[in-house]
């Protein structure tokens, strides 16, 4: 067996950090370093242990768990699991306040009343632990001049726009999505996986920062341009013809529902050549077929490069496909979509 994973528990309940432990010291593969009860105490902690991953408790005294998420990714960066309340009795900003500092996922709390296996997070926290994390005092991007460029849409021909996320996607869609104009000329579909308790949450939290209209999508809804559809959780969002789009029960497909890989295969068909597919950080392959699909059917294909990935693995799956005709950095998404809608063609280049 190789070695553990070390966890950092952080949280101002005792009973919480107790359960929370005991729940993660059941599994062989995992190993509870030390115990929080505050922000401030997580920062020096976590300096001082180097824990491959910590849980991240919300309200906290002394300093609250979004400003040490904050510190911690500056400072120490380390894969972070945020625990909260429901997030349906909070505002959209505050759930999603951590994802935009650098945590990597977010998690409802059980209710102390639950049984132990409400607590065990074991599967989420060995994922996570495997991402390599960045600094988040961001330095300015690369700007790349002088390469050859790649094909295009003809002007005014871009029919819509689907997307496929998965770890690190929140922070890369409210970037794009708030640059964007209002009068951006086609609409845009989104797969992000993300936990089902915080779906309401992502979907308002994109909303406040964008000037399209950005909403969970329902099935038989028209697509208009300046408007996003994000799938929402429990169920595929397909576009079954030119228009509109579909929720469908069914299978998971790459491990998810919704899947991404459903989205893109479904926009290839109704859409063809007027589809542009991007598929955004993440782990595992989903994405990947769906954006096959788009290159094969004519459509163009726009992957996020590895330097600005949080996780490579969706993107580089499409790379490995041949499934790719762009690579463009995270923060050039705008940008990028901007100019395959006036049919301008992109640099190309890894």
């Amino acid at each position: 067996m190789g070695k553990k994973v070390s966890v950092l528990v952080v949280d101002d309940s005792l009973i919480c950090r107790q359960l929370i432990s005991e729940a993660l010291n059941q599994d062989p593969d995992l190993q509870v370093i030390g115990m929080c009860a505050d922000g401030k105490e997580a920062v020096a902690r976590v300096k001082e242990l180097r824990p491959n991953v910590v849980t991240m408790d919300v309200d906290m005294p002394v300093m609250d768990g979004l400003t040490a998420v904050e510190h911690i990714m500056a400072e120490c960066p380390t894969p972070i699991l945020v625990l909260t309340a429901d997030p349906r009795h909070q505002a959209p900003e505050l759930t999603c306040r951590a994802l935009e500092l650098g945590a990597l996922g977010l998690r409802v709390k059980p209710s102390i009343d639950d049984g132990l296996e409400a607590w065990n997070l074991a599967k989420e926290l060995k994922l996570l632990s495997s991402v390599r994390v960045i600094r988040h005092v961001r330095s300015s991007r690369k700007v790349v001049t002088s390469r050859p460029v790649g094909p295009a849409l003809g002007p005014s021909n871009m029919g819509v726009v689907a997307v496929a996320a998965s770890t690190g996607g929140p922070q890369i869609l409210h970037r794009f999505l708030s640059e964007l104009p209002a009068d951006f000329p086609a609409p845009i579909v989104i797969v992000q996986h993300i936990n089902a308790a915080f779906a309401e949450s992502l979907a308002g939290w994109l909303s406040n920062a964008s000037r399209l209209k950005v909403r969970l999508a329902q099935d038989g809804e028209l697509l208009m341009p300046g408007h996003v559809l994000i799938a929402p959780p429990g169920t595929h969002m397909v576009i079954p013809f030119r228009g509109r789009v579909a929720l469908r029960p069914g299978e998971e497909r790459d491990g998810h529902m919704p899947s991404g890989t459903v989205l893109l295969e479904s926009v290839a068909k109704a859409y063809g050549r007027r589809a542009v597919g991007l598929i955004l950080t993440g782990m595992g392959e989903d994405g990947a077929a769906g954006m096959y699909a788009i290159k094969q059917a004519g459509g163009l294909a726009v992957a996020q490069n590895e330097e600005s990935c949080v996780v490579f693995g969706m993107p580089g799956a499409a790379v490995e496909r041949n499934a790719v005709d762009y690579l463009i950095h995270g923060d050039e998404v705008a940008a990028s979509l901007m100019k395959l809608a006036r049919g301008e063609p992109l640099p190309v280049g890894r």
